[in-house]
């Protein structure tokens, strides 16, 4: 579960002992309120910057194929991939099987493969059993399609701005607590209250550690987890 960009607002606005936001003006909203949900906004940017890949920001992707199309976009939102998980997905019509694609450095690709994928037409395409990084923003496979197949991958999401009060953010309810002590920290700044934000930019840093131990690694003692604001 996770929580609404209102509801991050009004448990940044209770710490700081002012009233809440209603539902009716939260797009219109002036003074405070529109400092905290830009507080809110900056705490959250902030958190998906600490780790390219959260996993509550992995998303998976099934890319349909086209015949003697070798090279494909990434999705909408996308941020990082993870390299070692395209498979070719099962399909009996095309006497498709699952399996794992291996993956190519482009500059490999073009020495060795390039001719066979654009050049050689339709004696050149086979079903892909390499992956490797595109010239542009995307990924292609080799060799070049013979059918019209299809790739799962996992990928990482991009962080985008919360803006509607029911918009919601992809990091777990129960670290609600991180993003309201980030948000705090930017509105006691701009209070220019020093010591209450840094007893407030104390207690992201630590939550922010809690997350990477839980979330990314094992040993948080080899980790620098400091987040610049």
């Amino acid at each position: 579960m996770a929580s609404t960009f209102i509801d991050l607002c009004n448990q940044t606005l209770r710490r700081l002992n002012e009233v809440e936001i209603v539902e009716a003006d939260f797009p219109s909203t002036r003074g405070v309120h529109s400092l905290v949900k830009d507080a809110v906004k900056a705490s959250i940017a902030k958190i998906n910057q600490a780790e390219f890949e959260w996993p509550f920001n992995a998303a998976e992707f099934n890319q349909a194929l086209a015949a003697g199309q070798t090279e494909y976009p990434w999705p909408t939102a996308f941020k990082k991939v993870d390299w070692n998980s395209f498979q070719l997905q099962k399909d009996d019509s095309l006497n498709a099987s699952y399996k794992s694609l291996s993956y190519l450095e482009r500059d490999e690709w073009y020495a060795n493969h390039r001719d066979a994928d654009y050049t050689a037409g339709s004696s050149g395409r086979g079903i892909p059993e390499k992956v490797f990084p595109s010239h542009g923003n995307g990924f292609g496979v080799t060799p070049s399609p013979n059918n019209a197949y299809s790739v799962k991958f996992r990928y990482y999401l991009n962080y985008t701005d919360l803006n509607l009060f029911s918009d919601v953010t992809r990091i777990p309810e129960s670290f609600n607590t991180v993003v309201v002590d980030g948000a705090i920290y930017t509105m006691y700044m701009f209070k220019d209250n020093i010591e209450a934000a840094n007893a407030a930019y104390g207690a992201f840093q630590n939550g922010l550690k809690d997350l990477q131990t839980l979330y990314i690694n094992n040993f948080e003692y080899i980790r620098d987890t400091r987040v610049a604001f």
